[in-house]
């Protein structure tokens, strides 16, 4: 769980120095920065399992690892680290930063700052073993995510959702459309 906070962590510091401050020096507007995400990010529920399995032109990953949950910045992201490699990474983000208390669906859409709607979610896969990183994100043509909540056990179970390849850094046969498929379960405490 460690990993996956520091890991969600680093994220937001490159989320963050995009972020326009006004201050004196570049110094100082990372410390601001870095206080500003330390401040606001904390782990949510207990850890649970979790394993996704990505499909492009014929080629097979998968994550099988600790399901968790952190939030940070007012956003929620439930993440899958690979157990035998945490730079694969499948992760849910959400337009809160709370879990779902009843089950409910969400729309998965395209990532968008601007996007404010609580039943909206973004999902992704990251790849980061060799030397060229792989990652497939959703667009607003991925589809749906139900969380059945049942106590405090919460699952979310999904099949060949359709995810984009990223221009920048996919090259070759892994510059294609994939399917993910997956199953995850965490808990609220």
């Amino acid at each position: 769980m460690k990993k996956l906070i520091l890991l969600l962590f680093t994220c937001n510091i490159f989320f963050i120095a995009c972020k326009p401050n006004k201050t004196d020096s570049t110094e100082t507007t990372i410390e601001q920065n870095m206080d500003e995400i330390k401040s606001s990010t904390a782990e949510q529920g207990k850890a649970g399992k979790g394993k996704v399995t990505l499909k492009c032109n014929g080629k097979t990953f998968e994550i099988n690892g600790v399901c968790g949950a952190v939030t940070s910045m007012g956003t929620l992201t439930i993440a899958i680290p690979d157990d035998s490699f945490p730079a694969k990474l499948f992760s849910i983000s959400f337009k809160n930063d709370k879990l779902p208390d009843a089950t409910s669906t969400y729309k998965i859409t395209k990532y968008s700052i601007d996007d404010k709607d609580a039943t909206h979610v973004t999902i992704g896969y990251t790849d980061m073993r060799s030397t060229s990183t792989m990652i497939w994100e959703s667009d607003d043509n991925t589809g749906k995510l139900d969380f059945v909540v049942n106590g405090n056990e919460i699952k979310c179970a999904f099949s060949n959702l359709t995810l984009q390849p990223s221009m920048m850094y996919n090259k070759g046969e892994l510059d294609a459309t994939a399917t993910i498929s997956g199953e995850l379960t965490i808990y609220k405490n």
